[in-house]
């Protein structure tokens, strides 16, 4: 079992070498992680498909690839047909009709928000090997950017499609992933529900938001403490 801590996310594919001359990895689903941002690597783990993000914390995007290996090996060639992935090369767009404008988006191209690559590395065993491997797809550094710009318009959202290919190395060359295209709404309100002031009552009742990121994809109730949110709300012990 692998555990990914919950933290406030900062933030040119290969040649294809599967003995049929399709991509050598293949992306399955972003795996919607358990209590405690645990995931096993297999196929019967549920999936998110359409993923949401909120302005209000600024945190970025989590996305958990599962992804499956369509090299194939002899018994004594695992080793070298294991994939060791490197990262992802992630495009992401703002299907028209957009709340975006095009200098909006001109924007943040311009700041390195809409092309990157994000690093990351976990091995892939051959024939059908599943491996779970999470990165930010989405950087804390745009949404705190659209946070900043669209702080007077508490209705703001904007759909994103992000799509990516995973890349990786194997004992004799590169591998890449299929392109996989996901859409994640980004906006204020999202997954952030105010209950009141700091702490709640002792009786309350608090739901925690996504396990692996308040931020993103689940109801989270908070609590305003000052100027602050606190997500989940604190509760008074007294």
């Amino acid at each position: 079992m692998h555990r990914l801590i919950p933290i406030v996310l900062a933030l040119s594919a290969g040649a294809c070498v599967a003995d049929s001359g399709d991509e050598g990895i293949f992306v399955l689903k972003n795996v919607a992680a358990a209590e405690g941002c645990t995931f096993m690597a297999s196929e019967t783990e549920p999936g998110i498909t359409h993923g949401s993000l909120d302005l209000n914390l600024g945190t970025g995007y989590l996305f958990i690839a599962q992804i499956k290996s369509r090299i194939t090996a002899l018994d004594d060639q695992v080793d070298q047909r294991t994939v060791i992935t490197t990262g992802a090369n992630v495009d992401l767009s703002f299907p028209a009709p957009s709340t975006l404008s095009e200098g909006d988006i001109a924007d943040l191209e311009a700041q390195g928000l809409t092309k990157y690559r994000q690093l990351f590395s976990a091995p892939l065993l051959p024939n059908g090997g599943i491996a779970d491997a999470g990165f930010t797809l989405v950087p804390a550094a745009l949404t705190r950017t659209l946070a900043e710009k669209f702080a007077g318009d508490p209705q703001f959202e904007v759909e994103a499609l992000a799509t990516f290919t995973v890349t990786g190395r194997m004992s004799d060359g590169d591998v890449s992933s299929q392109p996989f295209a996901y859409p994640i709404t980004i906006g204020w309100g999202q997954t952030v529900n105010v209950v009141g002031d700091c702490p709640l009552p002792a009786m309350a009742t608090v739901r925690p938001g996504y396990a692996c990121n308040p931020g993103q994809d689940g109801i989270v109730d908070c609590c305003q403490d000052g100027a602050e949110l606190r997500c989940p709300a604190t509760i008074d012990t007294m």
